[in-house]
């Protein structure tokens, strides 16, 4: 059963909480994985990958979401350009792939 951070009296019913919310990101995370591998077949050229104009547009949604949350904005910032940056990459490799392009 969940536990608001209030109610947990141990670090063991932090933990719990935490690898709850871990568990849930992860299924978020692949989700979200499905949807960036259908972007790389929609694209046909690497450099479509890299939007840079998108990029911008997502953090700075992520950027206000963060702060409306009570989350620094920075961290959810840094989160999220890492997140774009192995996406980006993994979509290049598949279009590259797709391509037979070295």
């Amino acid at each position: 059963m969940e536990k608001l951070p209030k109610d947990c009296q141990t670090k063991q019913d932090v933990r719990v909480e935490i690898d709850r919310i871990d568990n849930a990101l992860i299924e978020l995370f692949a989700e979200r994985h499905t949807y960036v591998t259908r972007m790389a077949e929609l694209k046909t050229d690497p450099h479509q990958a890299f939007d840079a104009e998108r990029i911008e547009a997502v953090i700075t949604k992520v950027r206000e979401r963060a702060t409306s949350l009570g989350l620094d904005d920075d961290q959810a910032e840094m989160t999220w350009r890492n997140l774009i940056d192995w996406n980006v990459n993994f979509e290049k490799g598949i279009i590259a792939a797709r391509n037979n392009i070295k």
